[in-house]
């Protein structure tokens, strides 16, 4: 199975978002993928304060477009669910099948202060979600891989009773997507970088569970940014990367699983 990853620009504005992730889905068609897997927040912008309604129309056009692409998607954005509290603002990744069908979604349980007011730690709720990717979603002859979503901080081991990728390798996961968007341009860059690389190798050996991992090239509010990412895109396989994807710019890259 062929996953690609988008290395794109989450910017504030949804309809410019929504053209970047088009062009990823052009690209991941192109290059016979199966399944594509976005940043955090790649469709609403990282804002505490996003446009939800805009956002409600642009995953319509993306959901349509993917569909008609047969992409599969693991797309990542802030969203409004409807839940038994009532409306809930939620940063996930939504899974969709090859055929557009709606698979779920993994909500963000470690959530940082630029999260503000999402509800958090629903996994002590709900549990690890598995997710099978199929290719082709029906009929005879199917692969598939079980997928567990990682957003950004769900990744990282400091919560140690939580531990997402442990809790996930006990379910049978056999992949881990993970969606990012971290802090960058600061004078703590090279402390991050060292800490996100050393933690997803050391993740992937441990569980033995290979990674794919996408990050925004901007700000994390949006802006416009020349510097490299927070953690590098790419796949992890039993502690060494085997893509190797530039830290600056839009960039796309794909590895059969």
């Amino acid at each position: 199975m062929r996953l690609a990853g988008a290395q794109i620009p989450v910017s504030k504005d949804v309809e410019k978002n929504v053209e970047t992730i088009k062009h990823a889905i052009d690209w991941a068609t192109d290059n016979e993928c199966d399944f594509l897997v976005t940043p955090e927040g790649s469709l609403s912008g990282y804002l505490p304060g996003f446009n939800i309604e805009e956002t409600i129309k642009g995953l319509a056009d993306i959901e349509e477009y993917a569909k008609e692409k047969s992409m599969g998607l693991c797309l990542g954005t802030l969203w409004l669910d409807k839940e038994d509290q009532g409306d809930i603002r939620r940063n996930q990744i939504r899974f969709y099948d090859k055929e557009g069908v709606f698979l779920g979604r993994a909500n963000k349980t470690h959530g940082v202060n630029h999260d503000e007011t999402f509800l958090m730690n629903d996994i002590d709720k709900e549990g690890i979600r598995i997710f099978s990717l199929l290719t082709p979603p029906g009929g005879t002859g199917q692969q598939y891989l079980n997928a567990v979503g990682l957003i950004c901080n769900d990744m990282w081991p400091h919560y140690a009773s939580k531990s997402i990728p442990h809790l996930a390798e006990l379910a049978g996961a056999t992949i881990l997507i993970h969606s990012s968007n971290g802090a960058r341009g600061n004078d703590k860059d090279k402390v991050y970088n060292t800490w996100h690389d050393a933690n997803l190798k050391m993740i992937s050996h441990i569980t033995r569970i290979p990674i794919i991992t996408v990050d925004n090239i901007y700000h994390i509010n949006g802006e416009y940014y020349d510097g490299p990412t927070s953690s590098e895109s790419g796949v992890v396989i039993d502690g060494e990367w085997v893509t190797d994807v530039p830290r600056t710019g839009t960039q796309y890259f794909y590895w059969d699983f």
